[in-house]
């Protein structure tokens, strides 16, 4: 697993918000702590507000949806049901695998659910 520095994200999330076109972006949001921390990053690139995920979308304005990572996209697929009154545009920073963690994480060895019993068996 490598980990991502904060300087690598936020070089990488530029990258990724010019691939989109985002003009009529009038707010941002995320899922999760992780989906937070990308939201807050790109409302200031974009210079749009942060909404807290599961608040209410603003009118008249597209949401943008954001995460650092996704590797099954169902956390992404969930919030765009739950936002698609807002004609989300939605974006991952990176695809898993391969897997990656980010600087604000614990310095411990982080796994997904399914990894888990793989490790007990051994």
């Amino acid at each position: 697993m490598r980990i991502v520095s904060e300087e690598e994200f936020a070089a990488r999330l530029r990258f990724v918000l010019q691939e989109f076109c985002l003009a009529d972006i009038g707010a941002v949001t995320g899922p999760g702590r992780s989906g937070a921390i990308a939201a807050v990053y790109a409302s200031h690139i974009l210079h749009v507000p942060f909404i807290p995920y599961g608040q209410a979308c603003p009118e008249k304005f597209r949401l943008l949806i954001i995460d650092t990572a996704r590797e099954s996209g169902r956390t992404l697929r969930k919030a765009t049901r739950r936002y698609r009154d807002c004609d989300p545009v939605v974006i991952a920073v990176y695809e898993e695998p391969p897997r990656v963690a980010f600087w604000y994480e614990a310095p411990k060895p982080q796994f997904y659910r399914h990894e888990i019993p793989l490790l007990e068996a051994a």
